[in-house]
């Protein structure tokens, strides 16, 4: 659920769809960067884009080298965000923007423009670097954006005037003076990072193995799982994400009618685990 700050360089430029389309697939990124399992009805359903518009930002997005993608099965498709991999412990050195904000999924942000969000996320990130707080001279803040963003000084105005609820935004001296807006930034999600990963490898688990009428109550219950046996499969140097989906399969296939039940995902884990 993070971005890099060095990827936002390669973001600039990119129409709403496709700020749209990254902004959302990140948020299920694993720590290297990879999303396993993208459905074209889930982006569509969350970011109000056509199916045409998916495929075509699936394209775009990896003409501009910002991430790759496999055809994984009939219905979905593997991802990775180039240059967004959290797998090592300096890469949070780096810096980054953690997207497991409300903000993030509030109307006034997503009727912003595709400019205007990616300013939203640079001053996130000269914000944070200043202690919540950043000046920069005007005449240097129009000369820099307007090329980065190719717009005019008029164009720019108008996108600081839509970002006032974000952030305080005043002029004193000759300077921008640009302030981080806590009450706006600081709730976050209710459910952790690794829950929202975890019930969206559990669905992508199901989808494909065609399991009929999977609710949000077995999900959940099937995720619980994972940190009920987290430390005992670390002891064996085993992947409890990794145990847990092949479980689920071999559920679903000893069944008639393919459903998700987690008590009998919970008897072949232990089997797996070697428990039982």
């Amino acid at each position: 659920m993070r971005i890099k700050y060095k990827l936002l360089d390669k973001m600039s430029g990119l129409t709403n769809r496709e700020m749209d389309f990254l902004l959302y697939v990140a948020r299920h990124q694993d720590p290297e960067g990879n999303i396993i399992g993208v459905y074209y009805n889930d982006v569509c359903k969350q970011t109000g884009m056509c199916k045409q518009t998916f495929y075509s930002c699936l394209k775009s997005l990896q003409e501009k080298e910002i991430i790759t993608y496999t055809k994984n099965t009939d219905i979905d498709y593997d991802l990775r965000i180039l240059g967004n991999d959290f797998s090592y412990k300096e890469s949070y050195k780096e810096g980054y923007i953690n997207l497991n904000r409300i903000v993030f999924r509030c109307g006034k942000f997503k009727k912003l423009k595709a400019n205007e969000k990616w300013l939203l996320l640079e001053f996130l990130k000269i914000t944070h670097s200043a202690g919540a707080s950043h000046q920069i001279g005007t005449k240097k803040f129009y000369d820099k954006y307007k090329k980065i963003l190719n717009v005019t000084t008029r164009v720019l105005r108008y996108y600081l005037h839509s970002l006032k609820f974000f952030f305080t935004i005043g002029i004193k001296d000759k300077k921008y003076f640009i302030t981080y807006i806590g009450r706006v930034f600081n709730a976050r999600s209710g459910e952790s990072e690794e829950e929202q990963y975890l019930w969206q490898r559990i669905r992508n688990c199901c989808r494909r193995e065609k399991v009929k009428d999977v609710t949000e109550r077995n999900v959940r219950d099937t995720a619980n799982l994972v940190s009920q046996y987290r430390n005992l499969a670390a002891i064996g140097n085993q992947d409890i994400i990794s145990i847990l989906l092949q479980a689920i399969r071999l559920s679903v296939q000893e069944q008639e009618n393919k459903r998700l039940h987690s008590k009998y995902v919970h008897k072949i884990l232990r089997i797996e685990l070697g428990l039982s």
